[in-house]
C-alpha cells in the first residue's frame, strides 16, 4: 500500500457507482442531494445503490480528491461495501459460494457471502433469509412456477440496528422500505429465483444448483449479548456508546447505524454520521461513540 495513503478514507461519488433501479426508493437520491457535485441532478431518480467502496473492475469508486480507490490502496479491496435503499422488494435470489475459476487452472473465483447493517425501515418492513424448516428443492422448484416462493422462507421484522449475516448459498429477499449498509465479497454474481413479475432475467435452474436449503443467516439485534458475527469470509463487531480502540491489520469498514460517532487512525479524524461509511486502511483506529450510539466494524476475509 503507498505510504501516502491516508489512515482514514470517505467515499465520493462516482457515475459508475451510483445505480438506478427499478426498485430503488429515495433516501439515497436524498443523500447525493447535498452533494454539490450531484446536486439536484437525481431528484425524483430511483436510486437503489451507492457503491460506497470498490475496486470491482468498471465501478470503482473514488476517494481522497478524485482518485480511484485501487490506485489508492495500490491494489484490490478484499470487499465491496454499499447503501441500498428499496422502494420494492428485491429479487428472491441466492449467491454462490468460492468456486474453481473454468478459465484459468487453480484460480478461485470469489462467491458471496455478505451482511446487512438496517439504518432505517419502515414499520412493516421485512426481511428474508433462510429456508423454512422442512421446505427442500423440489418445493421451491414449484414455488418458482407459481409465484409463491417468498411463503417459503423464513422472514425477519427489518428494524433499525438489526444486521444479518448471510452465507452463500442462502436464498433470501430485502424487501421494501429499507435502508441498509452491505459488506460482501467482492463478486457480482447473483441468481434470481423470483422476481414478482419485473420482467428481468430469472436463473431457476442455476438457483436451484446453487442454493443450500439448511444455510441460515446470523442475527444481531441490539441488546443481544454477543457483539460479534462472524462467517467464512465476513467478519462483522458491533460497537456502542463509550471509546473503543482497535489495531487493524487489514482494510476495515466502518458504518454508522445510529447517533454520530468521531472516527480517528493515525493523524486523520472523520466525522462518521447515521447511514455514512469510512473506511481505515490502518490503525490505530479509535472511535468514540456517543451514549446512544452504534458503529459497526466490517472485514472480509480470503
Amino acid at each position: 500500500m503507498p505510504a501516502a495513503v491516508p489512515a482514514l478514507l470517505r467515499p465520493e461519488l462516482a457515475p459508475s457507482t451510483i445505480k438506478e433501479t427499478r426498485w430503488g426508493g429515495h433516501r439515497l437520491a436524498e443523500l447525493l442531494r447535498d452533494e454539490p457535485a450531484t446536486r439536484g441532478a437525481f431528484a425524483g431518480r430511483n436510486i437503489g445503490e451507492l457503491w460506497q467502496f470498490s475496486t470491482l473492475p468498471g465501478h470503482e469508486s473514488l476517494v481522497a480528491g478524485g482518485l480511484r480507490l485501487d490506485d489508492v490502496l495500490g491494489g484490490a479491496l478484499p470487499f465491496l461495501a454499499k447503501l441500498i435503499d428499496t422502494a420494492l422488494p428485491l429479487s428472491v435470489q441466492v449467491h454462490p459460494d468460492d468456486r474453481p475459476d473454468p478459465t484459468r487452472p487453480g484460480a478461485i473465483l470469489p462467491g458471496k457471502e455478505e451482511a446487512w447493517i438496517v439504518l432505517a425501515a419502515d414499520l412493516d418492513a421485512r426481511l428474508w433469509a433462510g429456508v423454512r424448516p422442512g421446505v427442500d428443492r423440489e418445493d421451491l422448484a414449484r414455488a418458482a412456477e407459481d409465484g409463491t416462493v417468498v411463503a417459503c422462507l423464513e422472514e425477519h421484522v427489518a428494524t433499525p440496528g438489526l444486521v444479518v449475516l448471510v452465507p452463500a448459498g442462502t436464498l433470501h429477499a430485502i424487501g421494501a422500505g429499507i435502508l441498509l449498509a452491505e459488506i460482501q465479497q467482492p463478486s457480482d454474481c447473483t441468481y434470481r429465483l423470483y422476481d414478482y413479475g419485473s420482467g428481468r432475467p430469472l436463473h431457476v435452474e442455476a438457483a436451484l444448483a446453487t442454493l443450500d436449503v439448511s444455510a441460515r443467516p446470523q442475527l444481531w439485534r441490539p441488546g443481544d449479548a454477543s457483539p460479534q458475527l462472524r462467517g467464512a469470509h465476513v467478519e462483522l463487531e458491533l460497537l456502542g456508546p463509550g471509546e473503543h480502540r482497535r489495531e487493524l491489520d487489514e482494510p476495515t469498514l466502518i458504518v454508522g447505524a445510529r447517533g454520530t460517532a468521531i472516527a480517528r487512525a493515525d493523524d486523520c479524524e472523520m466525522v462518521l454520521a447515521e447511514a455514512q461509511l469510512l473506511l481505515a486502511v490502518r490503525g490505530p483506529l479509535t472511535l468514540q461513540i456517543p451514549h446512544d450510539g452504534l458503529v459497526a466494524l466490517g472485514r472480509v476475509h480470503p
